[in-house]
C-alpha cells in the first residue's frame, strides 16, 4: 500500500524533487516486496502450512480472491496513477496482475497471522482452564 502511495504521490505532485523521492521510495519498496514474493516461492515454510490446517473452504477461498481482486485493483489504479498517462496501456494489466499478487501474498498473510492468533488465544485459554483450581470439589469455609 506503502509503494502504491508513493507512486500516486509521485505522479500528482508538482515538484521535480517531491517526485524523485516519492519514486525512489516507491521503487525501494517494489524492491522489497518482489523479495518477499521471491521469497515465498523459494521458500516451502513462506506458504501457509495446508497439511496441518488442510485447505481452504471454497467460501473462504472466493472471499480472499475477491479480496485479493479489490485490494489489487486499489493498489493498480494507485500505480497507475503514479506512472502517468505517458505509460503504454499494454501495461495495465501487467501492473494490475502484479497487484493482485502482492495482494494475495498480504491477503495469505492476514489469514496466516490471525489463524495463528486464534491457536495462541485457544492455547492460553487452555492453560488458564487448566491451571485454575476445580472449585467443585473445593470448599470455601
Amino acid at each position: 500500500m506503502a509503494a502504491s502511495v508513493l507512486f500516486a504521490g509521485a505522479g500528482l505532485s508538482h515538484s521535480g524533487l517531491l517526485r524523485a523521492l516519492a519514486f525512489v521510495g516507491a521503487s525501494v519498496f517494489m524492491i522489497l516486496i518482489a523479495a518477499d514474493l521471491t521469497c515465498a516461492f523459494i521458500d516451502g515454510h513462506a506458504f501457509p502450512d495446508h497439511a496441518r490446517r488442510g485447505p481452504a473452504p471454497w467460501p473462504m477461498l472466493a472471499v480472499r480472491l475477491l479480496l485479493s481482486v479489490m485490494l489489487g485493483s486499489i493498489y493498480a489504479l494507485l500505480v497507475f496513477i503514479g506512472v502517468g498517462l505517458w505509460t503504454p496501456f499494454i501495461f495495465l494489466p501487467v501492473i494490475f496482475f502484479a497487484s493482485c499478487a502482492v495482494a494475495w501474498r498480504n491477503i495469505s498473510l492476514w489469514y496466516e497471522q490471525g489463524a495463528k492468533f486464534e491457536e495462541d488465544l485457544a492455547g492460553a485459554e487452555h492453560r488458564q482452564q487448566s491451571s485454575l483450581p476445580d472449585a467443585a470439589g473445593q470448599h470455601n469455609y
